[in-house]
């Protein structure tokens, strides 16, 4: 699959910026994958719903992924199985175009995002048992702002991000990658 121009600006908007790695200390290792689509000269994220009866995160938008396993290799093995295993996207169809900053979620996890492309249109095989429906949303809509709501930890404000796209609300661990990718490309 040929890079295009908004490609190379990711893929040099990511290299330009030192990766944020964080220590595992007690957290799970969990890495995802932060899927880039082009349809009809834009590009979209493309995002999971998890199934309601999930015992982690149930009905979350997220992106595809999930914890690591010794099979993996590495993380970058993990995001390959588990959009294989989500999604039944073929590792040869992805195209890592970098990494974004670890982020430690407060449901105990150490999360590592990876950006790649996925061809659109994509022939998907979507496995029920973890994942709804998925949700493309244009990048364009990403861009703005994410709106800001608080929650009280360890007695002060902290703050929870969230996008809203049309019958779905993003919020939590995907909103923080999501915000972290969109202010990488605006630097």
């Amino acid at each position: 699959m040929p890079i295009d121009d908004f490609e190379t600006h990711v893929i040099n908007a990511l290299r330009k910026k030192k990766k944020v790695k964080l220590p595992t200390n007690n957290l799970v290792r969990a890495a995802v994958l932060v899927p880039l689509m082009k349809n009809s000269g834009y590009h979209s994220l493309l995002f999971t719903k998890r199934q309601k009866e999930l015992k982690n995160h149930p009905g979350q938008i997220s992106f595809p992924g999930g914890l690591f396993e010794e099979s993996d290799i590495d993380l970058k093995g993990t995001i390959l199985r588990e959009a294989w295993e989500e999604l039944g996207i073929i590792k040869s169809d992805i195209t890592i175009l970098g990494e974004l900053d670890d982020y430690a979620s407060s449901t105990g996890y150490l999360i590592s995002p990876f950006v790649g492309t996925i061809p659109y249109p994509y022939n998907f095989k979507i496995n029920r048992n973890e994942v709804s429906d998925i949700i493309i949303a244009p990048l364009e809509e990403l861009k703005r702002s994410p709106k800001i709501g608080y929650v009280i930890k360890n007695s002060k404000p902290d703050p929870v991000y969230y996008y809203e796209l049309p019958d779905h609300v993003v919020w939590g661990a995907t909103a923080r990658i999501i915000k972290n990718f969109i202010e990488i490309l605006s630097n």
